[in-house]
């Protein structure tokens, strides 16, 4: 045997991942409703990975980090191989980016004790212009602004050691490029900003799956051809 595959192998069956692409592996998702399956992106995601991958979308439309605790549970008793952790928008409703930081080291740390691997995200923009074209964070009547929490998000990925995605950063960089009337096409209604038409979800996933072929690149053996 190869030596380096002999070395992958081995390393591959002590961080639990599956080495063989043959295995089935399970996803899990949790976080609020831009990740869930009434008008988040969860469900386009899945639809990108084949038929040996499943995919458990445990979000939910208005969670927060310390109301959706006891779903993680139940997420973790399927045995996930994988879970993408994503809140941020009603978190920053009720508490800080400090709070926040607390309460997603906690979830990751629970993960990790499960034996599955977390994968952290910020969260996705909410698609807001300013009058220069550009999106403009908001931030009256909340208890900061995302990019406070998508650089807490950041934070804990890296004192955790776990793959970050910087969905926040990526979002905002991608809609900046469209503009305001290309990305009218990703609203769920036109007074809709924050959740996601088909079209939206599919891209925004997309967006996903494309960082993810670096933080996880063993996971691209389980996306689906495309011609």
């Amino acid at each position: 045997m190869n030596s380096a595959f002999l070395a992958a192998s081995l390393l591959s069956v002590a961080v639990g991942v599956p080495d063989d692409a043959a295995d089935a592996v399970v996803i899990g998702l949790i976080g609020d409703s831009t990740v869930a399956t009434t008008y988040g992106w969860g469900p386009a995601f899945a639809e990108r990975f084949d038929d040996r991958t499943t995919v458990l979308n445990y979000a939910r439309n208005g969670a927060r980090l310390d109301t959706l605790s006891e779903r993680l549970d139940e997420l973790l008793a399927k045995s996930p191989d994988y879970v993408l952790i994503q809140f941020g928008h009603n978190d920053q409703k009720k508490y800080g980016p400090d709070a926040y930081r607390e309460k997603l080291t906690d979830y990751v740390r629970r993960v990790k004790a499960a034996g599955a691997q977390p994968v952290v995200l910020s969260s996705v923009t909410r698609r807001n212009f300013g009058p220069d074209g550009k999106i403009l964070p908001r931030t009256e009547g909340l208890r900061g602004g995302l990019p406070a929490f998508a650089e807490a998000a950041g934070a804990v990925a890296q004192e955790e050691v776990v793959p970050f995605i910087n969905l926040y950063g990526i979002s905002v960089d991608h809609h900046n490029r469209l503009g305001p009337e290309a990305t009218a096409a990703y609203d769920f209604d036109p007074t809709d900003q924050t959740h996601f038409s088909p079209a939206g979800a599919a891209a925004t996933a997309g967006l996903i799956v494309d960082e993810l072929k670096v933080a996880r690149p063993e996971l691209a053996r389980r996306l689906k051809r495309t011609p």
